[in-house]
């Protein structure tokens, strides 16, 4: 990058694990164990990192329930001692077992602050199957979509099996709503059942959504370990087909399996530098870090 350009002022994260990785550790937001370090963003002009609470494996829906209740507590009162706004770290679940069976409960997490939900995480659910099954949404997940929008909760096909996607996303052009994929690749990039299709990408940026570039490294890479250059790879192959979609998604704090070079939040103006140094002008940068998301989150 240029170096009489600055890092780009603003900077939008679409998943990051923080709120359980500091709950089950007990860590405080600054500590050097988590990879995303919400107090050095806190100089930055303005930044917004959706902060996902999964729902643990070997808990039932009732113990995730309170989990969740918990964990958002915890989370929200390490960045009231740490001075972040809490606009800026808006809630999203990861895994809707926490719903049981029970629709209401996606008003109740509405109520609590949650703006995203992803439905799954791995195996199945009463909503459906993730992508290690090949399974859809069943009724009551089709059900579950339909109030999300009801009640602006965005969809974030993450995480879901191709069918289960094809249905989050053909709700959303039934209701002329988006949806999102909060952090992942390309499948053209890095054939994975986790990676988005070009065919899923272009219908949820034509529904206006968004689509966040996963570190995770087995995401990136065949290989299963990965660079700051695959990473690159994803974020401009995502740009040359919907670049007004393209967003980062991270998945710091979920994943111990980031690029070399990109192992924390610090890393990002690299992360930026290298991105110019492919090519990518200073309006896409801009794009990627922080003006798509932008646009998309006045729209809520």
């Amino acid at each position: 990058m240029d170096k009489k350009r600055p890092f780009p002022r603003r900077l939008t994260l679409l998943h990051a694990d923080t709120p359980l990785k500091t709950y089950e550790n007990d860590l405080p937001l600054a500590s050097p164990a988590l990879s995303l370090r919400l107090p050095s963003l806190s100089g930055q002009g303005g930044f917004r990192v959706l902060s996902a609470v999964w729902c643990r494996t070997g808990r039932n829906d009732g113990e995730c329930r309170g989990d969740f209740v918990r964990i958002a507590a915890s989370f929200r009162r390490k960045c009231r001692d740490a001075g972040i706004p809490l606009d800026r770290v808006p809630l999203s679940v990861e895994d809707l077992r926490l719903i049981g069976n029970d629709l209401s409960a996606l008003d109740e997490l509405a109520g609590a602050g949650v703006i995203s939900v992803a439905p799954f995480w791995r195996g199945d659910n009463l909503l459906g199957g993730a992508w290690d099954t090949d399974k859809g949404l069943t009724d009551f997940g089709k059900q579950a979509i339909e109030r999300c929008f009801d009640i602006g909760l965005i969809p974030d096909v993450s995480h879901a099996s191709r069918k289960a996607a094809d249905g989050m996303i053909s709700l959303g052009e039934r209701r002329n709503r988006p949806v999102i994929a909060s952090h992942v690749g390309f499948d053209a990039v890095c054939p994975h059942g986790r990676n988005l299709t070009d065919e899923a990408a272009e219908r949820i940026a034509k529904l206006g959504g968004l689509v966040g570039i996963t570190f995770h490294a087995p995401h990136l890479s065949r290989t299963g370990t990965a660079t700051l250059r695959d990473a690159v790879s994803h974020i401009l192959y995502g740009f040359r087909l919907i670049p007004q979609a393209i967003a980062l998604g991270s998945d710091f704090d979920g994943t111990d399996l980031l690029p070399d070079g990109l192992k924390s939040s610090d890393d990002l103006p690299a992360l930026a530098a290298a991105l110019a140094q492919a090519g990518l002008p200073d309006a896409g940068i801009d794009a990627v870090f922080s003006r798509n998301a932008d646009r998309f989150f006045t729209r809520f």
